[in-house]
């Protein structure tokens, strides 16, 4: 169940992000900045969920990270903005930074599970 905390917050955190942009644009920055506070605070009620079982370092690396790579496909497919092949390196280095992270995780879960 903490895995699906984890994606409710990184698409609170999506939503949140992406909604508020789409307000602002549309001239109505009031109401964008209140679709932030609202789903990027709801976003952080279920990354405070998933901290209780995935340790916070692993569960903010993957928040973050899956959030920007998720926010710059919306970006770039509904809002229509552009990614450089500077950005686009960044958002893979990111996915790359998630598995190393991840992986590293499992590794020290063995390690302990070995050591008794």
């Amino acid at each position: 169940m903490h895995w699906v905390f984890l994606l409710l917050a990184v698409l609170g955190e999506v939503l949140g992000t992406s909604w508020m942009k789409a307000l602002v644009n549309a001239g109505h920055q009031t109401e964008g900045v209140l679709a932030a506070i609202s789903l990027v605070g709801l976003s952080y009620v279920f990354l405070s969920r998933t901290a209780l079982k995935i340790p916070v370092a692993i569960a903010t690396a993957f928040w973050e990270a899956l959030g920007m790579i998720l926010i710059a496909l919306v970006s770039w497919l509904w809002l229509r903005e552009t990614i450089s092949p500077v950005q686009a390196l960044g958002l893979v280095v990111a996915l790359a930074g998630i598995g190393i992270t991840h992986y590293g995780h499992h590794l020290k879960l063995r390690q302990q599970e070995r050591n008794g």
